[in-house]
């Protein structure tokens, strides 16, 4: 069984080993554990499950893709800028669209019963791509809260200077980090030939336990522990420093900030403890029997309810900035004919106007006025540095 991410690892439990040492699987070893403890029925429909798993994933599959090449098509023209954050929200938008474009094998598997018809390089293949877009989705998010914060209370003068560069450095070294974390893990997937052929975490029995707990808690510890104090820290810092600045904006931008760590939480919280609680359960803790065969069932379901991640980071990262909006209609007026195109760029002017004066907002240090003119800016905090033109910006934030 693969200790995160989708996959047949959630099947039905595989039949009986005929002795404990002819176990060489996850589910082997789960229906040993299940079957040496007191046994209790729960009534429980796997087709139903089924059916359900499949509509979620098509859900997030087709809502996702869409939302992220929107986010993608409209960064990637202007991601050449210094000084903005775009850059991390375009990454995080690659990572979450490598996600979602994973979504159909496990569509498919989950339709097939766990049968795993792609062959051995595509067991371990599809697997690694998952984790690496998981942890650099992740690992953007911790950057981008990290690095609005460094720039709002201002930057040192050799990160002003060098912040584009900087912040390319950064996105290269998450990439590689992501690439990497997963290799524990995924050496030990491999295609099971049975009954039907399966794609699962295999291990040792004399180690399988050792393997499970550590690729587990370097999930969770890698995936959320480390990532969610970071990324909740320096969002109340920042929403903090929002409140001191008292402009009528801030309340806003403080609930906007307080989004950004509820729907981290939400998404993977779940998803961790129930991966803990079934990795630590038979060796190291005993649960009910009820609530073992209720995390077994409902593991696949909490798994899929993580990858809304993908759908919810556009919407707070991207589409709720009228500066995002503005693009994006102007993007789509671009391929429109002429004719309807300059209409649409009337609108464009208008609903830029508009935004501009009813939800933009620049932000400066206590004391100092901000320009009297500026950039349409995220309401998910862009910051001006004190006297810094809006045009050179070697010190602005713009979320996206």
């Amino acid at each position: 069984m693969s200790a995160a991410g989708p996959g047949p690892s959630q099947g039905p439990p595989a039949g009986p080993a005929s002795e404990p040492g002819e176990i060489h699987n996850w589910t082997e070893l789960l229906y040993f554990f299940n079957h040496t403890l007191p046994e209790c029925h729960v009534e429980l429909s796997e087709n139903t499950k089924r059916v359900a798993l499949f509509v979620l994933y098509l859900a997030v599959f087709v809502v996702g893709l869409v939302e992220n090449l929107l986010v993608i098509c409209v960064h990637w023209r202007r991601a050449g800028r210094a000084g903005l954050l775009r850059l991390y929200v375009l990454n995080m938008a690659a990572a979450d669209l490598g996600t979602v474009l994973s979504l159909p094998v496990w569509m498919l598997e989950v339709t097939l019963d766990y049968t795993w018809l792609w062959g051995s390089f595509s067991c371990r293949f599809a697997h690694y791509c998952y984790f690496v877009s998981m942890y650099s989705s992740v690992f953007f998010l911790v950057c981008l809260s990290v690095d609005r914060y460094v720039t709002l209370t201002g930057a040192s003068p050799s990160w002003q200077r060098h912040q584009h560069r900087g912040r390319r450095a950064v996105c290269a070294a998450v990439w590689v980090l992501s690439a990497l974390v997963p290799l524990p893990e995924v050496v030990h997937i491999r295609l099971v030939d049975g009954f039907e052929p399966m794609c699962l975490f295999v291990a040792p029995f004399e180690t399988y336990s050792t393997w499970a707990l550590v690729v587990s808690l370097s999930t969770t510890i890698l995936g959320f522990l480390l990532p969610f104090p970071l990324i909740a820290v320096f969002n109340v810092l920042t929403a903090c420093r929002l409140r001191r600045a008292g402009r009528p904006e801030g309340r806003r931008h403080c609930l906007l900030l307080c989004a950004y760590i509820a729907v981290f939480a939400i998404c993977w919280l779940p998803y961790h403890v129930t991966l803990l609680l079934i990795t630590l359960h038979g060796t190291h803790i005993s649960l009910h029997c009820y609530l073992a065969h209720l995390l077994y069932f409902f593991y696949d379901i909490i798994d899929c309810f993580s990858m809304l991640h993908c759908v919810v980071n556009p919407i707070l990262y991207n589409f709720l900035s009228p500066g995002f909006q503005d693009r994006l209609l102007k993007a789509v007026v671009h391929y429109l004919p002429k004719a309807q195109a300059r209409e649409g760029r009337r609108a464009s002017s208008s609903s830029s106007s508009s935004s501009s004066t009813q939800h933009s907002i620049i932000i400066t240090k206590e004391g100092i006025h901000p320009p009297a003119a500026g950039p349409h800016l995220h309401p998910s905090l862009n910051f001006q540095a004190p006297n810094t033109p809006p045009t050179s910006a070697p010190q602005s934030l713009i979320a996206s």
